[in-house]
């Protein structure tokens, strides 16, 4: 990629050559453009880190008295590594980004699953709320757990992601069996 101004080659947001900050990509890697490795295990204080690192250099006061065109790239920097760190410090939100490309289950046709655990789910809703929310709590914490699991196998090179997307729609029901009742 070259500077749009001086036509140097740059490698980030900000051309090293004349300073112009670079137009963002249209549908950025969040893990890139925090300068983040793609895994499922992240410090919320190494995504913290690299939010900041890359902040510093493209945050919208820098170029308060520069030109509208470089005012504009810089807000559009600021949404792009502010939604990169809201995703990426989310663990739902970072499994589904890392096994669909995107950061939410889809409105329409999200991952099925099974009728046996749907019996489950129902049967727990429909039994005494303490209960419900002790077994909820339980089923929570083994999802964590197995989507913990698959996602290590994964960055070990030993297993795909195909099944993340359904124990994800498995968490969000165990997730809403904890919750008090209204």
């Amino acid at each position: 990629m070259h500077c749009w101004s001086c036509k140097e080659p740059v490698g980030g947001p900000g051309c090293v050559s004349c300073g112009s900050l670079q137009p963002p990509p249209p549908k950025p890697d969040l893990f890139g453009i925090l300068g983040l490795e793609r895994r499922y295990s992240l410090d919320r204080k190494d995504i913290d880190k690299a939010w900041r690192a890359r902040t510093r250099g493209t945050h919208p006061d820098r170029y308060a008295g520069q030109t509208a065109l470089q005012r504009r790239l810089a807000l559009q920097w600021t949404a792009h590594l502010n939604e990169a760190r809201k995703v990426l410090r989310d663990p739902v939100a970072r499994a589904w980004y890392l096994a669909t490309g995107s950061s939410r289950p889809p409105s329409k046709g999200a991952p099925s699953v099974s009728q046996d655990f749907l019996e489950e789910v129902f049967e727990l809703q429909m039994g005494d709320d303490e209960e419900r929310q002790r077994r909820g709590a339980l089923l929570q914490q083994a999802l964590e757990d197995e989507i913990t699991a698959m996602f290590t196998a994964w960055e070990a090179g030993e297993g795909g992601l195909e099944r993340i997307p359904e124990r994800l729609s498995r968490l969000k029901y165990a997730t809403n069996l904890c919750k008090p009742p209204e």
